[in-house]
Parts: C-alpha cells; sequence; structure tokens
C-alpha cells in the first residue's frame, strides 16, 4: 500500500470511530478534503459574506440620513439641502460599490473552494475503487443497479 492508500484508510478508520463514538462525524471532518488554499478562500469568502451582512443596516442606515434631511429641509437654505442629498448620494453609490466587491468575492470564493474539494474527493472515490478486486464488483454490486443509472 502507498502513501496516499494509506492515508485514505486511516481517514476512514478515524470516520469510523468517531461515528461509533457519538453517532456523527465532528466539526473538522466538513474541511478533511481542504488545502492552504482552500482554507484561504473560505476566509476571503467569510469576509466577503460579513461584508454583505452589513450592507443592508448601512443601507438603512443611510436611507435615515436622507430621511431626516427631508424632514428638516425647511429649515435649512436650498443649497444646504442639495449638498446633504448628494452627499447621501455619494454614499450610496460608494456602498452599491462596496456591496457588489463583497457580494463577488464571498461567490466566487465559496464556489471556487467547494469545486476544488469536489474534485478531491471524487478522486479520491475513483482510486478506492479503482484499488478494489475484480471480484469486489461481482459480489457486492448487482448488474442491474449499474445499468439503470446511464
Amino acid at each position: 500500500m502507498g502513501r496516499d492508500q494509506k492515508s485514505v484508510v486511516a481517514m476512514v478508520g478515524q470516520e469510523r470511530k468517531t461515528n461509533k463514538k457519538n453517532g456523527s462525524l465532528g466539526f473538522r471532518s466538513i474541511f478533511m478534503h481542504a488545502d492552504g488554499k482552500d482554507l484561504f478562500l473560505m476566509v476571503l469568502g467569510t469576509i466577503g459574506a460579513v461584508g454583505e451582512g452589513l450592507a443592508t443596516p448601512l443601507v438603512l442606515y443611510i436611507s435615515s440620513r436622507m430621511m431626516n434631511n427631508i424632514g428638516i429641509s425647511s429649515n435649512m437654505d436650498g443649497n444646504t439641502f442639495i449638498h446633504n442629498i448628494n452627499k447621501n448620494a455619494v454614499a450610496w453609490l460608494y456602498l452599491a460599490g462596496a456591496s457588489f466587491g463583497v457580494c463577488f468575492l464571498e461567490g466566487y470564493c465559496w464556489t471556487r473552494t467547494s469545486e476544488r474539494q469536489a474534485a478531491r474527493m471524487r478522486c479520491r472515490y475513483l482510486k478506492a475503487v479503482l484499488r478494489q478486486d475484480v471480484e469486489y464488483f461481482d459480489l457486492h454490486i448487482c448488474h442491474e443497479h449499474l445499468r439503470d443509472h446511464h
């Protein structure tokens, strides 16, 4: 058995022990197939998600500032009113740009890391299937089952 095969066998054995102990896998097993680049992408994606979550309260805050400016517009001259409204409009534009950036960051990073980990899982599964003896398929897999999944 090669080094790669031993690590897969060790992981499967560890998963079985965990399953027997408490009936479920641990939280860290979610990231079993992640490498350093995946962890980096997940951190960036989480930062994007936090930024996306902050966008709605910021929109409400800017909207409330604009409503307050409209509400007290009778007490100020026209130039001050236009200046305050323009400040809020510029704040909305900055927020829209930042929101686009963090939403893109979140979507791209999480999608990319999930694709990378899914490919790694499929590759490990294929390696495990190809390591089986031919007799395994004669005994454990019925041929009707293989034909039905075209």
